[in-house]
């Protein structure tokens, strides 16, 4: 799995650092990232795809500061951003003078982790649902 992060402060310059990080985010999410570079070997071509996401945030936040005087009269603020771009293999397509196949790629961390998921949920149920007869 491949995984890229972009943070960014973004003080005074808003538009310029949005408009960095949104592009930097769209080369994550394109096209060529999807479709990876084809390996050829003898008379076998073969194509990785992948699934690809962007995500970005954005927050601003202004205020009068606290004190007295002079200083209460100032106003502080702060602003910041954050994407994270990722893809994960998915499928290899593969391309002969014959035939043309295309492989899933199976994620068994997923895979497990779904089923222990299932497995909380089941123990947590069955036991509210034991407790329950036991009380009544």
């Amino acid at each position: 799995m491949t995984t890229e992060e972009i943070d960014i402060n973004l003080g005074e310059d808003v538009s310029g650092a949005v408009s960095s990080a949104v592009s930097r985010l769209a080369d994550v999410a394109s096209a060529d990232a999807v479709v990876g570079p084809t390996h050829e070997h003898e008379s076998r071509t073969v194509i990785p795809l992948a699934s690809v996401t962007a995500t970005y945030g954005l927050g601003m936040g202004y205020g009068k500061g606290e004190g007295t005087g002079e200083e209460s009269a100032q106003s502080e603020g702060g602003s910041a951003g954050a994407g994270k771009g990722s893809a994960r293999p998915v499928a290899v397509i593969e391309i002969t003078d014959d035939h043309l196949r295309v492989h899933q790629v199976v994620d068994s961390t997923r895979i497990t982790l779904a089923s222990l998921a299932l497995a909380a949920w089941s123990v947590f149920w069955i036991t509210r649902t034991v407790r329950s007869f036991r009380r009544s």
